[in-house]
């Protein structure tokens, strides 16, 4: 009676567990950061460049893929994903398990477009013949790759139904472990193809330093997509083989949208050369600007210096600045700012430039 009593606080704690606020942050925020980048992206190639490429039209296919696969994740999200499996009802896991159907179609399709639009644009700069050849070999392979998981997917079970029927009479499946495994495994293979190929093509190229750096920086956040991509893989086994599906799904569900998002992110990074470089001359025009308002002692007059020891700058409202010195005698002298932000003030008769006081 007393074990009874004992476990029911630990029932009831472990109803309302779960892990839906994270799977939430992973949703919400890798999707705008991809946004973010791919929006920049096309304003650099609409706007800045004049001039677009087949990889623009892929990427921009893997941002509205990766959307949708958000947006279908958090549907699960509210069915109860995330939950332990005795807080979901049987018709909301059915619902689960239908919906996880399209998160699995999107995430497969964010890839191929993904992988689609870095190897398109690894084609366009290659210069040598034996390279475009290797390059669309490899888009040969992606997307064979790609359509056969879309397939296998769509037929993993027969009858269609049984997918999200358990125990559905008559109804043969493939191994649901192996073919997630194989299928992280190509995302895994394409992945380090993609990081390691401009090592190979750009040894040929004649982009400039900047642009080649650009590509370092590339190849660095390709890694970390590497890297997230091998955690996803170690998550793939406890996630098909629990007895508690809804909860133990959610860590490669969260790995999945922050990979696929991060590819994204870092294949637009490279493209953005251009509109870096504006940011970083407006940014120089700023500081210049600031600085000419501001006057040194160099820029005085060399008759104004032999009267004034220090002077101080006082910026008023408007263009209303006044330069005040003062002399050595303590009198305070103020000087008309106009007359001092001029470029090439008046000469006296003795060839030596005047400096007019506010008082005349």
């Amino acid at each position: 009676m007393s074990m009874s009593n004992s476990s029911a606080p630990i029932e009831s704690a472990r109803l309302q567990e779960t892990r839906a606020p994270e799977l939430i942050g992973a949703l919400a925020v890798g999707p705008s950061v991809a946004f973010i980048f791919v929006a920049m992206r096309i304003y650099t190639r609409l706007v800045l460049v004049r001039k677009h490429f087949l990889e623009d039209y892929s990427i921009v296919a893997a941002l509205a893929c990766a959307i949708a696969m958000s947006v279908l994740m958090g549907l699960t999200v509210i069915f109860g994903s995330g939950k332990h499996i005795e807080a979901v009802s049987a018709a909301d896991l059915k619902e689960i398990s239908r919906v996880g159907i399209g998160v699995i179609q999107f995430y497969a399709l964010t890839h191929f477009f993904l992988k689609l639009s870095i190897m398109l644009q690894y084609y366009r700069v290659a210069t040598l013949p034996w390279e475009k050849k290797l390059c669309f070999a490899i888009i040969a392979l992606l997307t064979a790759g790609y359509l056969a998981i879309l397939v296998v997917e769509m037929v993993r079970c027969v009858p269609f139904e049984a997918q999200w029927t358990p125990k559905y009479p008559g109804a043969v499946c493939i191994n649901s472990t192996a073919f997630y495994f194989s299928a992280q495994g190509l995302n895994v293979v394409m992945d380090l193809i993609i990081l390691f190929g401009p090592l190979v093509i750009l040894r040929h190229s004649s982009a400039p330093i900047q642009q080649r750096l650009l590509f370092g920086i590339a190849l660095a956040f390709g890694g970390a997509a590497c890297i997230v991509s091998a955690f996803r893989l170690q998550t793939l086994l406890p996630s098909t083989t629990s007895r508690d599906p809804t909860w133990d799904k959610t860590p490669s569900g969260m790995y999945g949208v922050i990979e696929a998002n991060l590819g994204i992110t870092c294949a637009c990074v490279v493209t953005l050369r251009l509109l870096f470089h504006k940011l970083r001359l407006s940014m120089s025009s700023l500081k210049v600007s600031i600085g000419t308002r501001t006057v040194t002692a160099k820029s005085i007059p060399r008759d104004s210096r032999k009267r004034a020891s220090l002077y101080h700058i006082t910026l008023l409202s408007g263009n209303n600045t006044q330069l005040s010195s003062d002399s050595g005698d303590g009198e305070m002298n103020t000087v008309d700012s106009a007359r001092v932000a001029e470029t090439h003030p008046g000469h006296d008769s003795d060839g030596n430039r005047d400096v007019e006081k506010s008082g005349r």
